[in-house]
C-alpha cells in the first residue's frame, strides 16, 4: 500500500480520521493526516531541510519529524553555545533546560513582529523543549508558527505539525481538541490581515 495511504488509525474527538495520510519531512515514518483546516493538503515532501538553514532557524523551518538524533545533539550543543546578555531570567533558565521557563520565554514575546537572534534563540530553547516530548512546549511552538510571519508560506502547515505533535505527546489529548478550534480561527484571522482579533 502506498505510504501516503497508509495508517488511518489516528483518531480525533474520539473518531478514527478518514483519508490519506503524508508523511512530514518527506520520510518514513508518524505520518499526519490530510487536514485542509491545517493547510495539510500537499503530498510532496517537506519543502526544508535541517542542512538548509542554521540550528537556530529551524524553529521557523521544520516540523518535528525532520529532527532525529544528529539534528537534537546540534541544536543542544548550538544552545550551550549561546550566552545571554539580555533576556531575563527565564531565556537564561530556558538555556540550562527548563521546560516551564522556555515557555515562558516564548510567550513572552508575542507578537513577534520580527524574527531576530534574540527571538531565534529563545524560540530554539522552545523547540528543544518540545522535542522532548514536551506536549505545551508543541502548543505553544504551533501557536507562534502559526500567528508569526516566517518568511515563507508554510507557517500553518508547520503549526499543524507541531499542533498534532503535541497532541501525540499529550497525557491529555481533549485538551489540544479544545484549543484547535481557538488557534485555527487566530491563524484564519492572520492569513486573512485581521491581527486586532
Amino acid at each position: 500500500m502506498d505510504e501516503a495511504k497508509a495508517d488511518n488509525t489516528q483518531e480525533r474527538n474520539g473518531r478514527p480520521l478518514e483519508g490519506p495520510r503524508f508523511a512530514v519531512a518527506g520520510q518514513a515514518g508518524p505520518t499526519l493526516p490530510l487536514d485542509p483546516a491545517w493547510g495539510l493538503t500537499r503530498l510532496s515532501p517537506w519543502p526544508y531541510k535541517p542542512n538548509d538553514t542554521s540550528p537556530l532557524a529551524w524553529w521557523r523551518r521544520l516540523p518535528p519529524d525532520s529532527f532525529h538524533d544528529a539534528e537534537r545533539s546540534l541544536l543542544r550543543a548550538t544552545l550551550g553555545d549561546v550566552r545571554v546578555l539580555r533576556g531575563g531570567n527565564d531565556l537564561a533558565a530556558a538555556l540550562q533546560g527548563d521546560a516551564v521557563a522556555a515557555v515562558g520565554a516564548a510567550l513572552g514575546l508575542m507578537p513577534i513582529t520580527e524574527v531576530t537572534l534574540p527571538v531565534d534563540v529563545t524560540m530554539s530553547c522552545l523547540l528543544y523543549t518540545a522535542l522532548k516530548q514536551d506536549a505545551t512546549a508543541a502548543l505553544v511552538m504551533s501557536q507562534i508558527a502559526g500567528l508569526t510571519d516566517l518568511g515563507h508560506g508554510f507557517a500553518i502547515e508547520l503549526a499543524g505539525s507541531w499542533f498534532k505533535y503535541g497532541r501525540r505527546h499529550s497525557d491529555d489529548p481533549r485538551k489540544f481538541d479544545l484549543a484547535e478550534d481557538v488557534l485555527l480561527i487566530a491563524f484564519r484571522q492572520r492569513q486573512n490581515g485581521d491581527h486586532g482579533a
